[in-house]
């Protein structure tokens, strides 16, 4: 069995990269900007800081970045103030596993501390996590490992666990090569990008929901 577990959230927690998606591409239609999905999808599992030096390399120095992210995420937040955010099926399931086993789960996310720390809450989630850690609070983003060493240094404390017996559930390319990179057994759940096939050699196992690891048999390996 695993020692711990460390979840990133948008696409893996939350269903949240296609309501992105959408609001990112109608707010800048309405700035007169045509955002291809093709960007959209290559900024996933990045950082605030590293989306805007894409996005901008990709648009142009023109692009109003900051006035589209702010617009985009009040947008969001106001959907998710009526509706929730909307979780990604079975979460709650491997969750309620781990947490039944007694095996710490940390956060790893590439989104704001604030947000994060919202849509946790809003979803009465919060509770199952033990640690955080966030993109800023890391000066290399996904694809570096920093935040994922972050997270098991802040599980650990003052008894380090190995990198190795930590799973992490991941759903983007740069979050899977930093989980490996970490040298931590990266689990893939498909969401809305597939990660070129050198990527995906290197994760431990690939799953199409993420309630597949609720069982022991999954970690037996280890």
């Amino acid at each position: 069995m695993i020692d711990a577990a460390i979840f990133d959230m948008d696409g893996i927690i939350f269903d949240t990269e296609r309501l992105a998606c959408d609001v990112w591409r109608s707010v800048s239609g309405e700035a007169g900007f045509e955002m291809e999905y093709r960007l959209f999808f290559s900024c996933v599992g990045l950082n605030n800081r590293d989306t805007k030096t894409l996005v901008l390399t990709e648009m142009g120095s023109d692009f109003p970045y900051d006035e589209i992210h702010e617009r985009a995420r009040e947008r969001i937040k106001a959907e998710m103030d009526r509706s929730g955010p909307p979780e990604k099926p079975g979460i709650r399931t491997l969750m309620r596993f781990l947490a039944d086993r007694g095996i710490p789960i940390a956060l790893a996310t590439s989104t704001s501390e604030m947000s994060a720390r919202w849509m946790l809450e809003r979803a009465g989630i919060a509770d199952f996590f033990s640690a955080f850690a966030f993109g800023s609070e890391v000066k290399k983003g996904k694809p570096a490992p920093d935040i994922f060493l972050l997270a098991r240094d802040r599980i650990t404390g003052s008894s380090p666990l190995l990198s190795e017996r930590i799973a992490v559930f991941e759903d983007s390319p740069a979050g899977l090569i930093a989980a490996c990179d970490a040298g931590m057994r990266a689990v893939f759940v498909p969401d809305m990008v597939e990660p070129p096939d050198e990527v995906l050699s290197r994760v431990w196992k690939r799953i199409a929901r993420i309630d597949e690891a609720a069982n022991s048999d999954f970690y037996a390996e280890i």
